[in-house]
Formats: structure tokens, C-alpha cells, sequence
């Protein structure tokens, strides 16, 4: 009996220094050291099998959890990094291929309208940096497009869902208008007033839906933008000036939705300096799911000039408005997480949550006689109509295919010999990922 205690408690002592050696030693020296008790008959033939067979099988166990846990590492990388992107193709016709010659004939093009890439990183719950790469108007001369890639949207967001405020800095369409969009082109409050600078915004977010914010950039921005909107003849222009070089334009912007996310009221206020006094815009608008009928949504915007500076050769203040409504019926209906559709996340949003619909708009501006004053021309009214099938949409994977038609009629307040309306057709084939 004495001798089987004494065999047992000499194997648990070779077991835990094969233990603590196999730990501190590599596999080679844990062999080495198991033949020389095997030599010395310290160890049987069949123990030393036993062990050997053992250590095998810690080994290879060590090795399939260092596999694991490196996998779940990268797996959680992978997790706190997006990549999405759109490529669209674009056919246009044009009734007339110069509206300020009554006498000139159709034209039609084909190029690639937009080509967009986005990475979005979460280092953390709290924190999002999100950077999206373009090129617009690819192959296409008459909006100068080219293939060069620029940097589109380069933001890093602080805020959290528990936690009231929050923090966007970087370049993105600022938070003035929200420019909802359902068709091929763009609102005619987008083409005039959208603001896509670098700029810095603090916000608060609350019940019941609201949304308010400061936000702060440097430049003329938005001015510029509706001197390059295609709204009035390009011979109109600002005066010549030196840009701004302080961070002196901001917006003020809120919105709130106090009725289950089926009604959004927004209005912005945004000011820039300009030639001799700042330049002041205000902009309203609603989003709205008719409770009449479920799948129909309407979508307004109206933006005014309250304050103008003089431009060049005019000694007159035109205090110019646009104003914006559409209706969409969604045959296939899916809840928003977002809307509007000055953002890269907005258009990708409306691919996804809308995978057919038929949109109707009208569009007015008014440009407090300017055209008349100039002897120039500028829009009166825009009629748009289209409809948008995504034969392809999978909301796991992110993966859409869509073609889309628009047709849009334009008349003018013509002061020169021209055509007094335009016609065009606009065919769209795009995928998104």
C-alpha cells in the first residue's frame, strides 16, 4: 500500500513539473527532458507515450485558441469599419442645347453622373470618422466634368445616443435646408443655396425629435454656390472682392418631429459677409407621411434672401426666393432612418428605404426682378416627374441596383431673344454597395 502511495504521489509530481515546464520551456526542450526521464527509468515506456501524446494535444489546443482569439480581434476591426460607395450612369436630352437661341437644335449626352466612395471608422460608441472620395460629371463637357477624384466629405463626429449633445467637425453639406430629394436631378433650393465648406457644428438633440444647432465656417460659400446654380444668366455677377479671412459665417439650424416620425418641421437661418454687408438667408420646410394615404410622402422647402449685398454694376438690393414641393408615392414602403439628400448616408438612405417609387415636383423662383434689371434671363418654374425601380436591394448586404427616368420642363422670364422653355429628359442607371 505504502509502495502504491509512494508511485502516485512521484507520477502528480512528474505531472505538475511537466506542467510548469511545458509553460516556461518550448516544445523541443519538453521532449528532451521527457527521454531523459525515460532513460533514467523514471518514467515507463507507456508513460512516456502517454505524456507526449498529452503535450501534443495541449499544444495544438493552445494553437486553435490563439487562431480564435486573433480571429475575434480582427472580427471586431472589421466591425468599426464601413465601406460603401455608388457608381451612376447618366443619359440626357435636351430639347434645346442653347436656351439663349430660340433656334437651336436637340443635344443628347452620356456620362457618368457621380462615382462615390465611403469609409466610415467607430473607434468607439462615441465617436465616427467618416470620409467620402468623388467625381462628378465624368465625360460630360458641359458641366466641365472631368475624372479627377476630390475629397467630397471629411467629417469626425463626437456624440453618443445617451448623451444630449454633440459635436461635428469637418467638410460636408452644412446643415442649412435639407434638400429631400425623390428624382434624378437636384431641388432647385439645392442648386442655389446648398453649402458645402469645412465648418465646425455643436448641436443638442432631445424630445420630441429635436434637433438644434450652431455651426460656424469660413467664406462665402453659399453665395457663390447660387452664382454658379444655372438659376439666371452667367453675364449677372457678384463684385469682385477679397474672400473672407476670418471664420466669420455661421448657420443656425433646428428641426423637430413631434408626431411617431411621420411629420419633420426644419428651418435654418444662415449669414455670410459680403460686398459692404452680410449676406442673410432663412429656409422652412416640412417632411410629411400623408395620413390619408399611407405610402405618400410630400416634401416642401421654401428659401428667402433677407439681406443682399449690390452686385456688380447694380446699385440695388434682389432679395431672390426659391421655393420647392414634391410628392412621392412608395409602392414599397420602409421606415427612414434619415432624411434629406444633401449627404453621401441621405442618398444612399432613399435607395434603400424607397425601392420604387413615382415623384411629382414644382419648383419656383423668384428672382426679385434681377433678369429684368440686367436685361438677362432667369427660371420662373420647373415641372419634374419620374419614377425610380431598384431591381435589386438587399438590406443586409447594403448591395442596390436602380434605373430611374425624370422628365423636367423649365420656363423662363426671358429679357433676351430666347427659347421661353426647355424640355428634358434624364435616364439614370446606378448601384450602390
Amino acid at each position: 500500500m505504502q509502495k502504491k502511495r509512494g508511485l502516485v504521489a512521484v507520477l502528480v509530481c512528474i505531472g505538475v513539473l511537466f506542467v510548469f515546464v511545458q509553460t516556461v520551456f518550448a516544445g523541443d526542450e519538453v521532449e528532451r527532458l521527457m527521454e531523459l526521464l525515460l532513460k533514467k527509468k523514471i518514467i515507463t515506456e507507456k508513460e512516456y507515450r502517454e505524456l507526449k501524446t498529452e503535450m501534443n494535444g495541449m499544444t495544438q489546443k493552445k494553437d486553435v485558441q490563439a487562431e480564435e482569439g486573433g480571429a475575434v480581434e480582427m472580427q471586431g476591426w472589421k466591425d468599426r469599419i464601413s465601406v460603401s460607395g455608388a457608381i451612376e450612369g447618366e443619359f440626357r436630352w435636351q430639347r434645346h442645347r442653347d436656351i439663349t437661341d430660340a433656334a437651336s437644335d436637340s443635344m443628347t449626352d452620356l456620362y457618368v453622373r457621380r462615382l462615390e466612395l465611403g469609409i466610415t471608422a467607430s473607434p468607439a460608441e462615441w465617436i465616427e470618422a467618416s470620409v467620402v472620395l468623388n467625381s462628378e460629371w465624368i465625360g460630360d463637357d458641359l458641366n466641365a466634368g472631368d475624372e479627377e477624384i476630390a475629397v467630397d466629405e471629411a467629417t469626425v463626429t463626437l456624440g453618443d445616443d445617451d448623451f444630449p449633445f454633440y459635436l461635428v467637425a469637418g467638410k460636408r453639406t452644412q446643415p442649412f435646408g435639407v434638400y429631400e430629394n425623390h428624382l434624378i436631378t437636384d431641388p432647385a433650393t439645392q442648386d442655389a443655396y446648398e453649402t458645402k465648406r469645412v465648418g465646425l457644428t455643436a448641436g443638442y438633440q432631445g424630445p420630441p425629435g429635436l434637433d438644434v444647432s450652431v455651426t460656424v465656417y469660413k467664406g462665402e460659400e453659399q453665395m457663390n454656390h447660387l452664382f454658379e446654380s444655372g438659376l439666371f444668366a452667367e453675364s449677372i455677377q457678384r463684385r469682385a472682392d477679397a474672400a473672407s479671412d476670418e471664420v466669420s459665417s455661421y448657420i443656425v439650424s433646428t428641426s423637430v418631429t413631434p408626431v411617431d416620425d411621420s411629420f419633420t418641421v426644419f428651418a435654418s437661418y444662415l449669414s455670410e459677409p459680403g460686398w459692404g454687408r452680410r449676406n442673410d438667408t432663412i429656409g422652412v420646410g416640412f417632411n410629411l407621411e400623408a395620413p390619408f394615404l399611407e405610402n405618400l410622402r410630400i416634401d416642401a422647402e421654401y428659401m428667402k434672401a433677407l439681406k443682399r449685398e449690390h452686385y456688380e454694376g447694380l446699385n440695388a438690393e434682389f432679395k431672390e426666393s426659391v421655393f420647392s414641393i414634391s410628392a412621392a408615392y412608395e409602392f414599397v414602403l420602409r421606415k427612414r432612418k434619415v432624411i434629406g439628400g444633401g449627404l453621401f448616408a441621405e442618398r444612399r438612405a432613399h435607395m434603400m428605404s424607397e425601392p420604387l417609387e413615382v415623384a411629382l415636383r414644382y419648383e419656383h423662383f423668384n428672382d426679385d426682378g434681377l433678369a429684368e434689371a440686367t436685361g438677362a434671363w432667369s427660371i420662373k418654374d420647373r415641372y419634374s416627374g419620374g419614377v425610380r425601380y431598384s431591381f435589386y436591394n438587399d438590406e443586409t448586404s447594403g448591395l442596390n441596383a436602380f434605373v430611374g427616368v425624370e422628365y423636367r420642363k423649365t420656363r423662363y422670364r426671358t429679357y433676351t431673344p430666347m427659347t421661353d422653355s426647355n424640355d428634358e429628359v434624364y435616364t439614370r442607371l446606378g448601384v450602390g454597395f
